[in-house]
């Protein structure tokens, strides 16, 4: 384990141990499919989020050790929290009437810091501070653990068929590659709720994408088309 303090940020906690003991009781281990068998724990992981569902799930069963990439505003103050779950999480992508936004909210705006430290969270940034998440993320791989990110554009909900994938886990790949002179696996994944399934498809590296002069929003949709292709041919049927 690597000593940098922002990586000691994401140790096992007490506290979030006995959450996760809790949480099993509610949260059954769902079917786990690895088409390329044992993960690499150092690793890049690119999922479905499923709502509230995948962060947990992954975090309870996926065979690996990971931090997770969460909108920043969730590590932030009180004010920044609520906002951030009333306005975004509960009204935008989850459809919630104000009312109901608006008591999730509070509850969720309090406990929440406990939870994403559980979780492991790292901050993701949409502007120029995105650096920072790429350095802690750096930090991360370097210990042996990966990294899980959720890039749908979940703007308008969650869906079964992802629409489309955000270019950030390119631009890490690409900065590991820079910055180690080596590739980092990145492995789609696919979460089901309702069916308990969670499938692992084959990991694949930047290089590969650029040796075809792939851009970073190509790379994305072909690893959108991956996820929903996990769905498609071993959830769905």
């Amino acid at each position: 384990m690597s000593k940098n303090k922002d990586v000691k940020q994401y140790p096992n906690q007490p506290v979030w141990k006995g959450t996760a003991k809790f949480l099993r009781m509610f949260f059954k281990k769902p079917k786990i499919l690895s088409l390329s068998g044992e993960l690499n724990d150092r690793a890049v992981f690119v999922a479905n989020h499923a709502a509230m569902f995948g962060p947990v799930m992954y975090n309870l069963y996926l065979p690996a050790q990971f931090a997770q990439w969460g909108a920043w505003p969730m590590l932030g103050t009180w004010k920044q929290r609520y906002h951030y779950l009333h306005d975004v999480y509960f009204i935008q992508k989850r459809h919630k009437n104000k009312f109901a936004a608006t008591l999730l909210a509070l509850f969720e705006a309090g406990f929440s810091p406990m939870f994403y430290k559980g979780l492991r969270v790292l901050p993701s940034y949409n502007d120029q501070r995105f650096l920072i998440t790429l350095r802690k993320s750096i930090q991360v791989l370097d210990s042996g653990k990966g990294v899980i990110i959720f890039p749908e554009n979940s703007d308008d909900g969650y869906h079964e068929t992802l629409t489309e994938f955000y270019a950030g886990f390119v631009e890490l790949a690409k900065y590991y590659r820079k910055r180690k002179g080596e590739d980092v696996p990145i492995y789609p994944v696919y979460y089901h709720a309702k069916l308990k399934k969670i499938v692992i498809g084959f990991p694949s590296y930047y290089s590969e994408y650029e040796a075809k002069g792939m851009d970073r929003k190509q790379i994305a949709n072909e690893f959108c088309r991956q996820v929903n292709e996990l769905f498609e041919q071993h959830i769905k049927e």
